[in-house]
């Protein structure tokens, strides 16, 4: 199978990201989709679109998706009360979820912070993050979600990430969208993928967080978020 990653820019500044993993008669097709969707992103047509596609040599991790639930908030105060209740379940301080928020609100990375309990940074790139690549979703998991209305497109493509990073052992994610106009945001944790509707406004930046222990060998799993190939079933 193969491996196409998509990234779009303009002046510099991120736009849109996207990655399928395919068999080789899907090459073209999905090529010509990705690309499709770089030049049509709601923040801008991009002046850079960078396509890589390689053959994935390391067996495949098939693994389950983590159970979808959404939570349907009247505004954004209520949509963070929401997220904050979720994140402090699993340990994280007020004062760890606040940073996070300012982190996403900044908007402007490619990838994710990556935060432990004491609130320190651990990406080695703090303008780039950490980005999760090499994983997809099953065709069926893609048409469960849109058939059952449990999500959009979006809502293919967080899966993915969100279930991969638990499954690595990471405690908890916190996540708003880089489009302008879709302010449903997630947290999501080993409980389920929260989807949190109205957790930004329209027009405001997105961004993403990932929490995780103190004593985590963050050079492994960088490599694991970043390389190991999965798809979610």
């Amino acid at each position: 199978m193969y491996s196409i990653k998509m990234r779009a820019s303009k002046n510099g500044k991120h736009i849109s990201g996207a990655e399928r993993i395919v068999n080789k008669e899907e090459i073209e097709l999905v090529a010509n989709e990705l690309i499709k969707r770089a030049l049509m992103h709601e923040n801008g047509t991009p002046d850079f679109i960078n396509l890589k596609i390689e053959e994935i040599k390391e067996e495949i991790e098939y693994i389950d998706h983590l159970p979808i639930k959404t939570i349907e908030c009247k505004n954004k105060r209520e949509a963070r009360e929401k997220a904050r209740e979720l994140l402090k379940n699993e340990g994280i301080s007020d004062e760890l979820i606040d940073y996070a928020f300012k982190i996403i609100d900044k908007g402007g990375m490619r990838g994710a912070a990556i935060l432990n309990l004491r609130g320190e940074r651990l990406e080695p790139d703090k303008e780039r993050g950490v980005r999760v690549k090499n994983i997809d979703t099953t065709k069926e998991l893609k048409e469960k979600i849109l058939k059952e209305k449990l999500g959009t497109e979006r809502t293919v493509d967080a899966i993915a990430i969100a279930s991969k990073v638990i499954h690595l052992g990471i405690i908890a994610e916190l996540c708003t969208s880089d489009n302008k106009s879709y302010t449903t945001g997630y947290v999501a944790t080993k409980k389920g993928y929260f989807r949190i509707t109205n957790l930004k406004e329209k027009g405001e930046n997105g961004g993403r967080v990932f929490f995780v222990k103190n004593d985590v060998d963050i050079e492994d799993l960088i490599n694991k978020l970043e390389n190991k190939p999965f798809i979610i079933k």
